[in-house]
């Protein structure tokens, strides 16, 4: 199979940054460019008489998780930094200072998925999300960054890439292919499925005459002929066979192989000698030991950060004395671990590299023991938004997906958005009393936040429980919801295994009780509760790479005290995203479908069935949601990029946003809802005051409003406007130039206008919200009987009193 169409992009200045060209792409060039994502993009407004507010971006971080390293034509050492995010970006740093070299925005990808650089100094590489298999070659010395092919061996995600000589090779997923690019050529030769079983080809190493290519689950290992494509089986030891999953990475020192696997008995790595399986290492994961050697040595860091070097001839380990080091508590998040010559004074020969998620990169001098830490300037991006729901101190707080440790909260009173530590993924969150409880990937781990005191990852929120992909088979908590004492969470299982767990567990002492297959061979998706009795729905789908045995998804009643009540087929589905009662007391559900499911919680069965014409195509129903909101009765969700709002006792949906909502919550009487990098807030158009006059077009003179509701809309106000005492103002959309003065009135709503002059509000008795407004003078408020809620307001002169915390 040949591939000759390619699309290349050519940087024309000495400092290269700018985006990656396909064919009819008008490229802007610069570090002034905005990745789109950072905007709210496919988002759209609502068209059903709400307001939405865009909060902006909830998280924005340095996110290194993959990296390489290389040497330019003139010697020049090299960084090769992907900073995943709201596009993911590539950036080449020189290693003596961390200076940036080159830069190209990825959009619309949001991952790093593999990367080689060559012996010749050529990088191949390939990112994903979305995941369309796409191969990427860039020429360090020119710039340039070509995409060779898309959809390379019909596959979704390459996952790792290996050049020997003139030949690239890959791995990939989910189809467990291999294939070799002639990189002379361009052409592609397809070897088909290499692993017996899974989905994943994964680890992989090129010789002269044979392919390592390790995969899962279950772990696997074999050896390919690439001339002739004849496959051998390499036995892997009996405690990697049944329990490593994955053969992630395989690299080569001399007569040595190194193949990294899940942890098994405390260890990660294991050695082949060519003949036979002779040691086994603690190594702190796949990346973090080097490809090549030093003094006869390769170089890794174990699970307690500690860096070791292993002799290939003595075949031991042997402690480099990293930890007596300068920078021995620099170590900590180093994402990959890399050998280069920096042609420093000061690091003369061969250094130890550690890149860390945050971008910064330690070096370690093997010979002299100097070490030092530079900041390079990889650049940062929105953080993709993995959980959205309401904490147990009021707050709405935001999870990440595959981040460098970062959270975010959101003050419904002021919408203030605040960036916090965090988890690398926070999958679920929810209130207990006054507790924030957040479950965490991988492992489903359960952490616990005291309202009244500081926010610091890993001391409050502390952790609680591990539920553990060896001691439980679960990995991913889907969902949680509070249960009279207790937390009841519903959790995804490991990759390759089938049965999800319910597990209830106490939030302050991590007391548990975790029940797996409530339904066979299905993973929980989402809970709701009501009088000791947790409803759970139901995925026939388990962790990625398994296969399914059951065709129905279900809801399940669950006593917390006496265990299973009752379980019924949700007909036509195979998920069931979501469950909530309503201000009724009656269960809903939501399916793949698309169908809300009326369940009888006394019969156990279902009632009725409502197509909402909305159906959400995840196999565990991830982005997807349904939540009571008191204030109106009606329920809120999202699904299918959707975000709907359904009144269940009329039994009518109605769409609310069309496209690109991947999260929603309930919080102070709004719908909180999030794209992928952004939060948005919408307020309920029962909220806004009746109108009594209406202002539009063109006013010349000053305003005075002395009583009713008055709401002035897309016009241009030339005069200061006065509200007195009893009277309302809802001012949207339009220009004033001259001051706004408001003393003793009701509710006072300003969003999305343009003032000239100054605004001050006192003594208000109702609603005061400031939202979206650009103000070129003082804003003041003081003396309001509730506190002014709001947000993104620009103001030029001085924010002060009430009013001090709604300007950006």
């Amino acid at each position: 199979m040949s591939w000759q169409d390619s699309t290349t992009h050519r940087n024309l200045r000495p400092m290269r940054r700018g985006l990656v060209a396909t064919a009819g792409t008008a490229l802007a060039v610069g570090l002034a460019f905005t990745p789109a994502a950072a905007t709210p993009g496919s988002t759209e407004p609502s068209t059903s008489g709400g307001q939405t507010t865009d909060l902006g971006v909830a998280m924005h971080s340095v996110n290194v998780r993959l990296s390489g390293v290389g040497e330019l034509a003139d010697g020049t050492p090299v960084g090769y930094l992907f900073s995943d995010g709201e596009p993911v970006s590539f950036n080449m740093v020189d290693l003596r200072d961390g200076e940036l070299l080159d830069r190209h925005y990825m959009d619309p990808y949001s991952v790093a998925s593999a990367i080689d650089a060559a012996e010749d100094g050529t990088v191949h590489l390939s990112v994903r999300g979305p995941n369309d298999g796409t191969l990427w070659r860039y020429a360090p010395d020119t710039g340039e960054l070509t995409e060779l092919a898309s959809g390379v061996a019909g596959e979704q995600m390459l996952r790792t890439l290996d050049s020997h000589g003139s030949t690239l090779y890959g791995a990939t997923y989910p189809n467990a292919n291999l294939f070799a690019l002639d990189r002379d050529t361009d052409e592609i030769t397809e070897f088909g499925r290499t692993i017996p079983e899974g989905d994943y080809a994964w680890g992989l190493h090129a010789d002269d005459d044979e392919v390592w290519v390790g995969g899962g689950t279950p772990a696997q290992l074999i050896s390919i002929d690439p001339a002739g494509g004849e496959t051998t089986t390499i036995d892997l030891p009996e405690p990697v066979a049944q329990s490593g999953e994955f053969i992630q990475r395989v690299e080569r020192y001399e007569d040595l192989r190194l193949v990294s696997h899940r942890v098994v008995n405390g260890a990660t790595a294991h050695v082949h000698d060519g003949e036979e399986w002779i040691d086994s290492l603690p190594v702190a994961g796949m990346w973090h030991y080097t490809t090549e050697t030093a003094d006869g040595a390769f170089y890794y860091l174990d699970s307690d950060d500690v860096a070791w070097g292993y002799d290939i001839d003595e075949r031991e380990p042997f402690d480099i004395g990293l930890q007596d080091s300068a920078i021995a508590e620099e170590i900590g998040q180093t994402s990959q671990v890399f050998l280069a010559d920096l042609g420093l004074a000061e690091f003369p020969g061969s250094t130890l590299i550690g890149v860390r998620a945050d971008g910064h990169i330690w070096r370690y001098n093997l010979e002299t023991g100097h070490g030092d830490v530079v900041t390079s300037q990889a650049e940062g991006a929105p953080v993709t938004i993995m959980s959205l729901a309401p904490g147990g101190d009021g707050k709405v707080y935001v999870g990440a997906y595959l981040s460098p440790g970062v959270m975010a909260s959101i003050d419904p009173g002021t919408n203030t958005v605040t960036q916090l530590d965090g988890p690398e993924q926070a999958d679920s969150i929810t209130a207990h009393d006054d507790l924030t409880v957040i479950g965490t990937y991988p492992n489903a781990e359960f952490y616990t936040a005291e309202a009244d005191e500081t926010w610091e990852w890993g001391t409050n929120p502390r952790h609680v429980l591990t539920l553990g992909r060896d001691a439980t088979g679960q990995d991913r908590p889907r969902h949680m919801i509070s249960a009279g004492d207790m937390v009841a969470a519903g959790t995804i299982p490991n990759y390759g295994e089938l049965g999800g767990a319910l597990t209830l567990f106490d939030p302050v002492t991590g007391e548990s009780e975790t029940h797996r297959a409530v339904v066979e061979d299905q993973s929980v998706t989402d809970l709701a509760y009501a009088d000791g009795v947790v409803y759970g729905g139901t995925s026939i789908h388990g962790g990625l790479d398994s296969t399914p045995t059951q065709e129905t998804a279900e809801i399940f009643a669950w006593d917390v005290q006496d265990g299973l009540i009752s379980s019924s087929v949700v007909p036509g589905a195979e998920v069931v995203h979501s469950i909530e009662f309503d201000g009724d007391g009656r269960l809903w559900a939501m399916t793949d479908a698309g169908d809300l499911v009326e369940y009888d919680t006394v019969e156990h069965e279902i009632t009725s069935v409502i197509d909402s014409g909305i159906p959400h195509s995840n196999i565990w129903g991830t982005a997807g949601a349904l939540t009571h909101n008191p204030a109106d009765g009606h329920m809120y969700g999202n699904a299918g990029g959707r975000l709907f709002e359904f009144d269940p006792a009329q039994g009518q949906v109605e769409v609310l946003v069309s496209s690109g909502v991947q999260r929603s919550t309930v919080a102070d009487s709004d719908v909180f809802y999030a794209n992928e990098t952004n939060v948005f807030r919408y307020h309920l158009t029962a909220d806004e005051p009746v109108c009594d006059e209406t202002i539009e077009g063109t006013h010349r003179g000053p305003l005075q409003l002395r009583d009713g509701t008055t709401c002035i809309t897309d016009a241009d106000l030339a005069g200061p406007i006065t509200v007195a005492e009893g009277a309302s103002l809802v001012l949207t959309d339009s220009t004033t130039r001259g001051p706004l003065r408001s003393t003793g009135a009701v509710d006072v709503h300003i969003r999305g206008n343009e003032i000239s002059g100054g605004v001050q509000i006192t003594g208000s008795t109702g609603e005061v919200r400031l939202e979206g407004n650009q103000i070129a003078g003082p804003l003041n408020c003081s003396g309001n009987d509730e506190t002014p809620v709001g947000g993104q307001n620009q103001v030029q002169g001085p924010a002060s009193g009430q009013c001090a915390s709604v300007s950006d």
